[in-house]
């Protein structure tokens, strides 16, 4: 009924495959009708806009995949180099985690912190715990080929401890200028198109 009534407030969007996912982690802690007005300012208002992910042309999407993908590089640039060796984007693993903001595959202990965070932070923690993840898988990742690697992202969320990823994500260097010029890059490079 959330998805719904916010359905009927947001033509635009409408309903969008992956909103479910982060209505049903407000539910948990939230009555409907809070559920709902939590919806609303997460889609709508700063730092979160998140409707800029469900987009018909998926804009907000695109974005935080290309700031993602350039982030790895940043920061793990060994292991940048070989999922491109074994020709895995960043997209065919991450996409789930930053589009539902970790609510579809991780644990309730995961998502709860970077939920409390984000509804603080905005966005930094959204990357800052996909590079917290990676760090965690780093060491396996670099040993592994495609198919062996795309296994493990996939089976992966199920077997992290939230303290222990938020953990290694607050020593990762990640400064909100850094997220900044990647989006700044990538606001450059779609108005040329």
């Amino acid at each position: 009924r959330v998805l719904r009534a916010y359905s009927q407030l947001d033509h635009e969007v409408g309903y969008c495959q992956g909103m479910n996912y982060i209505v049903a982690m407000f539910l948990t802690f939230l009555s409907e009708e809070e559920a709902f007005w939590l919806m609303v300012v997460v889609m709508n208002e700063q730092p979160f806009t998140l409707r800029q992910l469900f987009l018909e042309d998926m804009s907000g999407t695109h974005e935080m995949l290309y700031i993602a993908e350039k982030l790895m590089k940043q920061f793990f640039p060994k292991l940048s180099k070989h999922l491109h060796r074994e020709e895995v984007r960043p997209s065919m693993f991450v996409t789930q985690w930053l589009m539902t903001l970790y609510t579809s595959s991780f644990p309730l202990d995961v998502v709860s912190r970077v939920w409390d965070s984000f509804l603080v932070e905005g966005y930094k923690v959204i990357y800052r715990t996909m590079l917290g993840l990676i760090k965690h898988a780093e060491g396996t990742l670099l040993h592994l080929s495609f198919e062996h690697i795309l296994y493990h992202l996939s089976s992966f969320p199920g077997k992290v401890d939230g303290q222990t990823i938020m953990q290694e994500a607050l020593k990762i260097g990640l400064k909100t200028k850094h997220i900044q010029k990647h989006a700044n890059d990538w606001q450059r490079s779609a108005r040329t198109c």
